[in-house]
């Protein structure tokens, strides 16, 4: 399961008249999409699917605990769990697109991290980015086993791995990691990350008690060169943006009440608002969106607006919804939607049945939100700079 997976019992009671209360949805599935994740015959599952635009119709998905089998045929039975995998799409209709994964190569020769981390750790991947031409950046959590505690991990930093040259077959990316410093309160980066002017701008996640939002922003270029910059945490309209490294004992404006454990942003180029969507509820969840005019807010309630089926099977868990702009083969006014059909109960996925239908993303269309109240403003989430931290190049030296 990827990060942050375990914590959704968290929000379940305080969403419980919400999801009572939840009409029908116009949303509906998009069968025909699932086979984009079903072309390499050693690849038989995986969660998190995260995704990352590269440009010309190619897209780069990340992938949390995935089955990989070297023999492809033999199934999940003789597959082992890699922690991390990714693939790139080509083509930007998932129904027709061609899909090349790849993960990495452990000590012993079989199937091993595309992101490995050592020390008995391990990396799930967060949000990221690629600016025309530039490196794609990944977020990626760095994680450790808590036997006995929870669902038994629990996040012990956070890191980038950038990659030179993702325009070359993702066989042969050579991710570089850096670890980033940790921030003085409870908040890791980054679920989601949006490009807004100069910065890379990531949405960190509170990791006890509910998955509450903040936001933080690096000079991208900075991350570009793998440089652990001193990033600027989002403290509410008096203050602004504060860099890390002068906060005190101040701690960030959380945006987002209840962000999700996983989750997307991204604006939407016809309404020039942001959206963000999340699964909510444990097990049995629902796909909720949420609007804003700026990344800062405010943000919206959120928006129910699908129940995936899974959720009503035995032992159910469900999560990982997120969007996915600027795909294909959508009607008019629609948003792609994925999300993971898991079980508590891990024999259910090496069932004959369970390799078919669970452990995949899987699709779903919704409809594309109208915007929020407020009338969008341009670079609304930068319009509390003060004119000397207007670009990261000024405050940020290369």
């Amino acid at each position: 399961m990827s990060a942050g997976a375990g914590g959704r019992w968290l929000v379940a009671a305080a969403l419980a008249v919400a999801l009572a209360g939840c009409a029908a949805s116009p949303a509906r599935p998009w069968p025909e999409a699932e086979a984009l994740f079903h072309q390499e015959p050693r690849w038989l599952g995986g969660d998190a699917a995260l995704s990352i635009d590269l440009g010309d119709g190619r897209r780069a998905w990340l992938f949390g605990d995935s089955f990989v089998s070297p023999e492809g045929s033999s199934g999940r039975l003789a597959a082992r769990m890699v922690r991390n995998t990714l693939a790139v799409q080509s083509g930007s209709d998932p129904r027709h697109a061609h899909m090349e994964f790849a993960w990495g190569l452990a000590a012993d020769g079989g199937p091993g991290d595309v992101f490995p981390a050592g020390d008995g750790q391990w990396f799930w991947p967060g949000g990221g980015f690629r600016r025309p031409g530039g490196p794609l950046v990944v977020f990626l959590f760095r994680m450790q086993a808590t036997p006995g505690a929870g669902l038994g991990f629990a996040t012990r930093g956070h890191a980038i791995a950038i990659i030179e040259d993702p325009d070359a077959p993702p066989s042969r990316w050579q991710p570089r990691v850096v670890d980033l410093a940790a921030a003085p309160f409870d908040a890791v980066p980054a679920l989601a990350v949006v490009i807004d002017g100069p910065h890379a701008v990531a949405l960190a996640i509170r990791q006890s008690g509910r998955h509450a939002g903040a936001l933080v922003r690096y000079c991208a270029e900075t991350l570009e060169r793998g440089e652990d910059a001193d990033p600027e945490w989002w403290l509410g309209g008096a203050l602004g943006w504060v860099r890390q490294s002068t906060l005190g004992g101040a701690t960030p404006a959380w945006v987002i009440d209840d962000a999700g454990a996983e989750a997307s942003i991204h604006r939407d180029g016809r309404t020039g608002h942001y959206v963000h969507v999340a699964s909510y509820g444990f097990g049995d969840t629902h796909i909720g969106v949420r609007t804003a005019s700026a990344l800062t807010g405010p943000w919206s309630p959120p928006a129910l607006v699908y129940r995936p089926p899974e959720s009503t099977a035995a032992n159910p868990f469900v999560y990982a919804g997120k969007a996915h702009p600027g795909l294909a083969g959508l009607a008019p006014g629609e948003l792609a939607v994925t999300y993971v059909a898991n079980s508590f109960r891990f024999g259910d996925l090496l069932t004959p049945e369970g390799e078919r239908a669970l452990y995949w993303p899987r699709w779903v269309r919704i409809p594309r939100p109208p915007a929020a109240g407020q009338p969008p403003a341009q670079q609304a989430s930068i319009r509390h700079h003060p004119p000397e931290t207007a670009t990261c190049a000024a405050a940020i030296p290369p």
